[in-house]
C-alpha cells in the first residue's frame, strides 16, 4: 500500500483530503500543518509520497519542499494550492515538485498522479523478481552445504561465464549445471527450490523459470 503524509494548515482540509486518501487504498502515516512539519515527518516516515499545501503560515510549502529536497532529491512531493503568484511559481520551478494539483481537489486527478508516480518501473519490478529468486536459488544450495553451493557457483562461471544472479534470464544453464551434478537426484533439488520460491511462484515469470527447470 502506497503510504502518505498530508500537510496544510487548515486542519479541517487535512483531515478530509486524508479521509479521501484511505478511502482509495492510500495509508495516511503522517499529518502535518505547516512546511517544519512537513520536513519533519518526511524525515521521520519516509513515505512514498507527501502532499503539501503552499500556502501556509510561518513555514510555508516552499520552505518544506526545500528542506525535503536536501534530504532526498528524488522524493515525491505533490503540491496542492488554490493559489499560485508569480514569486512561488519562480520558487517551484527551482524546486521541481513532483506534481502540482490545484484546488478544490479532483479525486480522480489525484489517484490517477499518484499510481503514475509511486507505481514501480518495469525494470525496479523485475530486479526485485531476479534479487528474490536468486536469494531462492542459494538457499537451495546452501541447504546442501556450502561445497555444493560454491561448486554449482564454479560451474556456472566456468561453462556459462555467468553468476548465480543471471540464471534468472539464463536458467537453462542452472538446468544442466544442477541435472549433471544430481542426476536422479535432481527433482528433489527442483521441488527444494519451487519450495524457496512458494512467495513468488504466482508470478508469471518465476512461472516461466520454473518450468524452464522442470523440461
Amino acid at each position: 500500500m502506497i503510504r502518505a503524509v498530508v500537510v496544510d494548515d487548515d486542519k479541517e482540509t487535512v483531515a478530509v483530503f486524508s479521509d479521501i486518501l484511505d478511502s482509495n487504498n492510500i495509508e495516511v502515516v503522517g499529518k502535518g500543518y505547516n512546511g517544519q512539519e512537513a520536513a519533519f515527518l518526511y524525515q521521520k516516515l519516509k513515505p512514498d509520497v507527501i502532499f503539501l499545501d503552499i500556502i501556509m503560515p510561518v513555514y510555508d510549502g516552499i520552505y518544506g519542499i526545500t528542506k525535503i529536497r536536501e534530504m532526498n532529491p528524488d522524493a515525491i512531493v505533490i503540491v496542492t494550492t488554490n493559489q499560485m503568484t508569480i514569486n512561488t511559481q519562480i520558487a517551484l520551478n527551482k524546486l521541481n515538485p513532483s506534481a502540482i494539483i490545484k484546488e478544490p481537489i479532483d479525486v480522480n486527478e489525484i489517484m490517477k498522479t499518484v499510481n503514475h508516480l509511486c507505481a514501480p518501473t518495469i525494470d525496479s519490478e523485475d530486479k526485485m523478481k531476479k534479487t528474490l529468486v536468486t536469494l531462492a536459488l542459494k538457499n537451495t544450495l546452501l541447504e546442501l552445504g556450502i561445497q555444493e553451493y560454491d561448486k554449482v557457483v564454479s560451474l556456472l562461471q566456468k561453462n556459462y561465464s555467468c553468476s548465480l544472479e543471471d540464471c534468472y534470464d539464463n536458467p537453462v544453464y542452472l538446468r544442466h549445471i544442477l541435472k549433471d551434478l544430481y542426476g536422479n537426484s535432481y527433482a528433489d533439488i527442483l521441488n527444494s527450490i519451487s519450495g524457496n520460491m512458494k512467495e513468488i511462484s504466482s508470478q508469471q515469470s518465476v512461472k516461466d523459470f520454473l518450468q524452464v527447470l522442470k523440461i
